[in-house]
């Protein structure tokens, strides 16, 4: 059971990398060469669990400013 759930966590790791991995990518403002970016992109998909949540609260409350 922990070896299913272990392999759970890097399966949607993996699919938050490529997400993020897109996004990143199609940002024009963002170094491709820079070290820290590529760190930060994949300690993020690593940590997801944790990221996740406050990056989707951190887009709820930019889309809650932008109309009220």
């Amino acid at each position: 059971m922990l070896a299913t759930a272990i392999s759970y966590y890097w399966v949607i790791a993996l699919i938050v990398f490529c997400v993020w991995f897109k996004v990143f990518w199609a940002d024009e403002t963002t170094a491709k060469n820079d070290l820290s970016s590529w760190i930060v992109l994949i300690i993020g998909s690593s940590f997801w669990v944790v990221v996740l949540p406050f990056a989707n609260l951190e887009l709820v409350l930019k889309a809650y400013s932008i109309h009220h």
